[in-house]
C-alpha cells in the first residue's frame, strides 16, 4: 500500500502526517518520524476490534512517499505544465 506524507519541524523534532489515514507520528529526525509513521499506519491497519480476534494478523507492506509541494504560483489554462515550471529560488 502506498501513502503520502508531509513532514514539519516542530522545534523539538519532526512530525510526519499521513492525510489518507489521518495518522501522525513524531521523531527527533525526519527519518525517525517517517519510520514511526510507518509503524503507526501498520498498527492502524492491523488493529483488530472484534469480539474474537484472530490469533495473528499479517502486517501489510507500507510504502511512504513525500506529498508534492503545492506550486508556488497558481496553474491556469495558459500556464506551462507544472513539470516544466521552476519556482523562483529553485533549480
Amino acid at each position: 500500500m502506498k501513502y503520502t506524507y508531509t513532514i514539519t519541524n516542530d522545534g523539538d523534532g519532526f512530525t510526519a502526517n499521513c492525510d489518507e489515514m489521518s495518522v501522525s507520528a513524531t521523531g527527533p529526525t525526519r527519518a525517525e518520524a517517517v519510520a514511526a509513521l510507518r509503524d503507526a499506519i501498520c498498527e492502524r491497519l492491523t488493529r483488530v476490534e472484534a469480539v474474537a480476534p484472530p490469533a495473528s494478523v499479517a502486517v501489510p507492506s507500507v510504502e511512504l512517499v513525500p506529498a508534492r509541494e503545492p506550486s508556488a504560483e497558481p496553474q491556469g489554462p495558459g500556464d506551462a505544465p507544472a513539470a516544466d515550471h521552476v519556482a523562483p529560488g529553485r533549480s
